[in-house]
């Protein structure tokens, strides 16, 4: 099989995909920054407290219901249509916001942007999977987060030197790019055979694949996804068998419960308030310490795609998430010192690099469990599950980013800390007892492994 055309033209259809994670980054980035400006009463305009939590908390709002209206229209109308709509929302929603100085307004773009958001991460998921072989699927999801950073960071920047007006336009005009991009991508073989459009599914899974469809392998390859999507649509006709397949339950309940407590390390809210959370050091105002936080995600996150496709997923995550509890825990301890007991030197600096670290790790680590959930879903319930999921984290970031700030006002800023020390430590153990290795492994492998019982 010619493995570089077949790379090739995955790559290609999956990379304009993931130019929509660049925009949800810049549009994730612009956040900390501006609310910080936005802070100043010299600036275009002023935010309250309340009204600043709002604004950096809405979208994880509008992922909910952005994730269940999904889950009923994805099978129905398909990959390609949602992450064409979502791409124009998003320019649409800069748009907009060039223009307004409102609060109410940019609150409900927030709010639509979470909606395509959650449709967004709904589908850019089960399209990773369908679209990209078994050994180099790890690599393209790590290639799609990594997009996701460099947007988030490439935002720190310009939302930091650029006028509110300016950065929106520039937002603007990315946007619009990612909207042509998206255009031509093709749809998934697995969608075409749940339609019956057997010869077009024929076409495309000979592209991606980089061959003629005639070649043996191809052939069999086919009729073996073909066999599968067979059996999943009868399993969906039957609520009985949907509700008690191994494969169905066992991937629902570990995702959903790995997606909710990775929420709850708070890395949502550590990015909304990262130019709150920094001080001003005698060279590095927040913000600037914000860009170089982005810097150090972005850097963290590119030898991922070497990693996930070397070493086992689940140790990945393992040894992410203890480092992210170290890190958590020595964040607490430098926060409570300095405001409590001692003034800490260089505390702007020690504080940054604990963050940061964390940060770093997240970024590290996310494109692993991002990889997994397009995974570990059987098609039967891949739209519900992958709903699911995105709920379940984007409650927890709701919830995190919400009371971030009351917290930090009433009881001090190490308190939140402390707690997502405490809540990463749970997802260390649910990890260790329920998460499986899905390395190299087919998706039909993967569904026969959780069918399997004890």
């Amino acid at each position: 099989m010619p493995k570089l055309e077949q790379n090739f033209n995955q790559l290609l259809s999956l990379m304009t995909v993931a130019f929509n994670e660049l925009t949800i980054g810049m549009a994730n980035g612009w956040v900390a920054p501006t609310l910080n400006s936005l802070q100043n009463p010299n600036g275009e305009f002023t935010m309250t407290l309340e009204e600043s939590s709002w604004i950096a908390s809405l979208e994880n709002i509008g992922t909910i219901p952005g994730a269940i209206l999904t889950a009923f229209i994805l099978d129905v109308v398909g990959r390609r249509v949602l992450l064409t709509s979502t791409a124009f929302v998003f320019f649409f929603m800069w748009v907009v916001t060039i223009f307004t100085r409102s609060v109410p307004v940019l609150c409900l773009m927030r709010l639509l942007f979470g909606v395509f958001v959650g449709i967004n991460e709904g589908t850019n998921a089960p399209y990773l999977a369908e679209n990209s072989s078994p050994y180099i699927r790890g690599v393209f999801g790590a290639v799609c987060i990594t997009i996701y950073f460099i947007g988030l960071l490439a935002e720190f920047v310009i939302a930091t030197y650029f006028s509110y007006t300016t950065t929106s336009a520039i937002n603007a005009t990315v946007t619009f790019l990612a909207f042509l991009s998206v255009l031509w991508i093709k749809e998934p073989v697995q969608f075409l055979l749940m339609k019956g459009k057997v010869t077009k599914a024929e076409k495309n899974f000979a592209w991606l694949r980089g061959s003629s469809i005639d070649n043996e392998d191809i052939q069999m390859e086919f009729e073996r996804i073909k066999q599968n999507v067979q059996a999943e649509n009868l399993k969906k006709l039957s609520f009985k068998k949907t509700i008690t397949s191994p494969a169905n339950y066992k991937s629902l309940f570990i995702m959903i419960t790995t997606y909710a407590l990775i929420g709850f390390t708070g890395f949502f809210p550590v990015m909304s308030y990262a130019s709150m959370a920094f001080s001003s050091s005698d060279i590095l105002t927040p913000n600037e310490f914000t860009i170089l936080f982005g810097m150090a995600q972005v850097m963290a996150i590119v030898p991922t795609s070497l990693f996930i496709g070397r070493f086992n997923r689940r140790s990945i995550i393992l040894i992410s998430l203890s480092l992210i509890a170290t890190s958590h825990a020595v964040t607490t301890i430098l926060y409570y010192m300095n405001s409590s007991i001692i003034s800490i030197p260089y505390f702007p600096w020690l504080i940054f690099t604990s963050i940061t670290f964390y940060a770093s790790v997240f970024a590290f680590v996310y494109p692993a469990i991002f990889v997994i959930r397009g995974e570990l879903f059987p098609l039967s319930v891949k739209a519900t599950g992958g709903c699911l999921s995105i709920i379940a984290f984007n409650a927890t970031n709701f919830f995190t980013t919400k009371v971030f700030l009351y917290i930090t006002y009433g009881w001090g800023i190490e308190f939140n800390f402390l707690l997502f020390c405490l809540l990463t430590c749970m997802s260390i153990l649910f990890v260790y007892f329920f998460l499986p290795e899905t390395k190299n492994k087919s998706l039909i492998e993967i569904q026969e492994m959780l069918e399997k019982t004890k």
